[in-house]
């Protein structure tokens, strides 16, 4: 009888389940160890991508050049003759490609830098003429061809959509520069072509379409290094051309 009162009570109920679930729930107490507490899951910092961001981009441009100088005289065995004052103008287009990096700076902005390397086609040119004597005499200058490789770095706005931007650069061009004498009927004409180097400098705004596209305007001046220009008739001539453009254009970033 006391055996079988170990798992009835004095009242002769079955006590055994409430037994069995008590010994259930102080064995999971006790694997549980609840006293260490529970560990809170790690939480990661979220990354500023400001600063690592890069990405290379392709574009296309057109441009239109005017106010250029490029004064001519012309130098004779005995005597030196100003022909006149060259303004350069016309229409070029070009494609570029480049890479850029981007770091954050204050309130709010980013600081973009890269290098750009670009191609421009058409040509860019003018001519004087003037009378010496009874000999018409022409002077002409055109630049082409021009390779350019660029810094460009500047300040974004708050939102990032719109870069300011100014840029550095070499360039290097296709200079041909010609001479003609008109006398009596008669028409002799001069012409010599060189590859020559210069820098650019300009300022401009990048504006930001959709995160693939963008579109460009910029103010550019270009210069090209001074040289003596010998014609086969003896005649010779200082040439510096230099030219003020208005550029637009279209990237794409990768």
């Amino acid at each position: 009888m006391k055996f079988l009162t170990r798992f009835f009570g004095p009242n002769g109920r079955f006590v055994f389940p409430a037994v069995l679930a008590l010994s259930f729930f102080s064995s999971a107490t006790v694997a549980g160890n609840l006293e260490q507490g529970v560990t809170d899951p790690p939480v990661v910092s979220p990354k500023r991508l400001g600063s690592d961001v890069s990405a290379f981009y392709l574009g296309l441009s057109g441009a239109y050049a005017s106010g250029g100088t490029d004064r001519f005289g012309l130098r004779t065995p005995t005597d030196i003759f100003e022909i006149g004052e060259l303004d350069l103008s016309g229409g070029y287009g070009g494609i570029r490609g480049g890479w850029r990096g981007v770091l954050p700076a204050i309130g709010g902005r980013d600081y973009v830098y890269g290098f750009e390397l670009g191609y421009d086609f058409g040509k860019i040119d003018d001519e004087v003429s003037t009378d010496i004597g009874t000999v018409a005499v022409t002077g002409g200058s055109e630049v082409s061809d021009i390779i350019s490789l660029r810094f460009r770095n500047g300040l974004t706005n708050k939102s990032g959509t719109v870069l300011y931007f100014v840029s550095v650069g070499y360039v290097q061009g296709d200079i041909t520069t010609s001479s003609s004498l008109s006398s009596g009927g008669t028409v002799q004409s001069f012409e010599d072509s060189d590859s020559r180097n210069g820098f650019s400098a300009s300022i401009g705004a990048e504006h930001s379409l959709n995160e693939n596209w963008s579109i460009t305007g910029e103010f550019e001046y270009v210069q090209f290094d001074s040289r003596e220009v010998e014609f086969d008739n003896g005649f010779s001539t200082k040439s510096t051309p230099r030219y003020r453009g208005l550029r637009f254009g279209l990237n794409y970033t990768f």
